[in-house]
């Protein structure tokens, strides 16, 4: 099973001071580069059915071509994590199965919070506490067995980290780039990491996913 972890965008509508990317959020020093296409190229000749797919950013529902890289995920008959504030979230999520949405409050007011709430399935979440994020300079985030993720081990065993200019590396933690997806331009190579199966990434989207299948 493979994890892929891709930041769409650095841009967002917040600015949040406890933000964990702020220091590449809209940025012009960090432009986006990648476009849906790919995306959707890069997954096209990676992705197999049961992957693990989470999209991130910045905030992805301002990335162009959104929809289109769900249904490229939809049709692999993959899994899809989407972390987002709701700022674009509509009707469309709906018609994604395998998807959770991750419903992240940040500084947003109760009446924003309860229209985008309605658009939400039964296996989403909602995070409405923003004190639980915290702002970190290492590359991993912390991981907490709590009633949201009781399962502190995971099966993946390859991942892609792609960030919005295109870079591929194994993880946020890894500064060996294997190329760019842009134009396809990558080696495959996986990394031996020895902390692979306690990864917070990891382990949190397996927990994620596993909600998927109950």
């Amino acid at each position: 099973m493979t994890y892929y972890l891709i930041s769409l965008t650095n841009r967002c509508n917040k600015s949040c001071d406890y933000c964990v990317v702020k220091r590449w959020r809209n940025n012009p020093d960090y432009p986006d580069r990648i476009t849906a296409e790919d995306v959707i190229a890069f997954l096209g000749k990676e992705l197999k059915e049961n992957d693990i797919v989470e999209l991130t950013g910045g905030e992805p529902t301002l990335f162009e071509g959104l929809t289109d890289v769900l249904d490229c995920i939809h049709g692999k008959n993959a899994k899809t994590i989407l972390r987002t504030n709701g700022l674009r979230l509509g009707e469309w999520r709906k018609k994604y199965g395998s998807m959770i949405v991750i419903l992240a409050k940040h500084d947003s007011g109760a009446e924003y919070m309860n229209e985008r709430k309605k658009l939400l399935s039964s296996c989403d979440l909602v995070e409405d506490d923003p004190s639980k994020i915290i702002s970190s300079d290492s590359a991993k985030p912390d991981f907490k067995v709590d009633e949201a993720s009781p399962a502190n081990w995971h099966k993946i065993d390859r991942t892609f980290f792609v960030t919005a200019d295109g870079n591929l590396r194994f993880m946020p933690c890894s500064e060996r780039s294997w190329g760019n997806i842009i134009g396809l331009r990558y080696e495959r190579e996986q990394h031996l990491c020895f902390e692979m199966h306690k990864c917070p990434y990891m382990l949190g989207a397996w927990n994620l996913a596993a909600r998927l299948s109950a």
